[in-house]
């Protein structure tokens, strides 16, 4: 496997085999052929997918190329038909959409798409792979004595009237930098009613932005944040297996859930190994290997596991509301409005509006 992470416009190139059979080896006498993935997904996270469909496909080189989701979004604006991936996939369905929207996918039509709930398919075209809870982190030792918010409504409460615990020890996602955090906060302001309260309460504790997950974690770890809003959960759930200390919350209210979404480009270049790739990764098989190794969480109904939809839907019974694949998603990526919800959001968040 190949793998690119594109990091501060940098190409840092690492090349490592995810299985025993060398990459420059001849498979049954054919030579090695290629799938290129763009992606927004940790490369440690989709590592034992890829390393276990090579296991059943050896001829076929993957060569994986890491972005941000914003980066990966404007990234495939501006490549020419030739320079296409195979597959793209991000955590940003509302730009996955803009772009399935605009002509870049191609259908994929298979059997295995069957077992999928219908807010994860969008026109055989978009299909999401996970069940990604929107979660509340803490850290446990800093709210010993202290009640931590189990709803959207409780935090605003508790951002209020606990002023000074919270000021600079709140960390969320910036979204003028994050296309994944600009998806919760617009999903937010559609599905709750204090929104706009929640957001000038996070302002007035002075909340730390931040573009990625890893960032926020850390800080709750460390004990330099206390509370982290609208964060991954399958990345929080990971960290907190190992660290006692971090503590998730799924908001009773609601708790959004979002699914990295994967689609074949129009002009693949390898589109048979990329039909074949998505096929394993929303089999059962390739399910179960994404709730037993990938600190992601599984979508498949039949998936087994803590990190599966259906053992978290079975613990936390009427509180998930997943985010659907669609057209409506699109409705806060016109430049008008996203910039006028941008700069709403600076207002109350930085009290400086940043975007002229």
């Amino acid at each position: 496997m190949i793998v690119r992470l594109r990091q501060t416009g940098l190409l840092i190139l690492l090349s490592y085999f995810l299985t025993t059979t060398p990459v420059s080896a001849l498979t049954d006498g054919n030579t090695q052929e290629k799938l290129i993935i763009f992606s927004a997904t940790d490369t440690e996270a989709i590592q034992p997918v890829i390393a276990a469909f090579r296991q059943r496909m050896p001829h076929i080189t993957v060569d994986y190329q890491e972005y941000q989701t914003s980066e990966l979004y404007h990234s495939l604006q501006h490549l020419t038909s030739e320079q296409m991936p195979d597959l793209v996939i991000s955590s940003a369905m509302d730009l996955q959409i803009k772009l399935v929207n605009d002509g870049y996918a191609q259908a994929f039509t298979d059997p295995v798409t069957q077992a999928l709930p219908q807010w994860a398919n969008w026109r055989n075209e978009a299909f999401g792979f996970t069940f990604e809870p929107v979660v509340i982190a803490y850290n446990k030792a800093a709210f010993t004595g202290l009640i931590p918010p189990e709803t959207h409504e409780e935090l605003a409460l508790s951002l209020r009237n606990h002023t000074q615990f919270y000021t600079n020890r709140v960390d969320s996602y910036d979204i003028r930098l994050s296309g994944v955090g600009y998806l919760f906060a617009s999903q937010d302001e559609i599905n709750s009613s204090i929104s706009s309260r929640l957001k000038e309460n996070l302002g007035r504790v002075v909340t730390h932005l931040h573009c990625c997950t890893s960032q926020i974690i850390e800080n709750l770890s460390n004990g330099q944040s206390v509370l982290g809003y609208n964060l991954l959960g399958s990345y929080v759930m990971k960290h907190a297996e190992t660290d006692p200390n971090i503590g998730v919350i799924f908001p009773q209210d609601y708790t959004l859930v979002m699914s990295r979404v994967a689609f074949i480009t129009k002009q693949a270049p390898n589109p048979t190994n990329a039909k074949a790739f998505l096929r394993f990764l929303l089999s059962i098989e390739g399910q179960q290997i994404i709730a037993d190794d990938s600190g992601l969480i599984a979508l498949h109904p039949q998936a087994q596991g803590p990190f599966t939809s259906g053992k978290l839907t079975q613990d936390y019974p009427l509180r998930f509301k997943p985010i659907p694949l669609g057209p409506a998603l699109m409705v806060y990526l016109d430049q008008l409005k996203q910039r006028r919800f941008i700069n709403e959001w600076s207002n109350t968040m930085l009290y400086d509006a940043v975007i002229p």
